[in-house]
């Protein structure tokens, strides 16, 4: 590996800590944890795309990539702030089913504004050529990283 290569290697493992660290994404106005702003945040995009406004411990599970201990967790501290509802599914009462409340819809959709926002400002921070630039670099990214065997590493 030449200097020039391993410079790089280490400035980009550098950044991607540097930003994995950065306190923006915890982040929070209102007094949950951001965390609990994020299951808020896929409960109402989930009823935005037209999909049945009630999930399961399980979805909410997959799609933040946690554990359904810890989302279990979430909801119980949601639910004791009246920011969702638990109900039991209608045909299998084993399944709870999570909505939000009034009140959480209220929290999800100043989130999502302020999220908006956020990266409204980073789009015009950096410039049309600069954000096309990074969007496409992370997509880029992202494609290599689901792609990796860390087995043949």
């Amino acid at each position: 590996m030449n200097a020039d290569h391993y410079e790089n290697v280490a400035l980009l493992r550098g950044l991607l800590l540097r930003l994995a660290r950065s306190d923006w994404r915890k982040l929070t106005k209102w007094s949950i944890k951001a965390s609990e702003v994020r299951l808020l945040l896929v409960l109402k995009e989930n009823s935005l795309l037209g999909e049945s406004q009630r999930m399961t411990v399980s979805d909410i599970s997959k799609i933040l990539q946690v554990t359904s201990p810890t989302v279990t967790q979430m909801i119980n501290n949601l639910i004791k702030n009246d920011y969702v509802i638990r109900t039991i599914h209608p045909t299998d009462r084993r399944i709870a089913e999570i909505t939000l409340s009034q009140k959480g819809d209220k929290i999800a959709q100043e989130a999502s504004e302020m999220f908006t926002k956020m990266f409204e400002g980073l789009i015009d921070f950096l410039g049309k050529e600069q954000s096309d630039q990074l969007i496409h670099l992370m997509d880029q990214s992202i494609v290599y990283f689901e792609q990796v065997d860390i087995e043949k590493l």
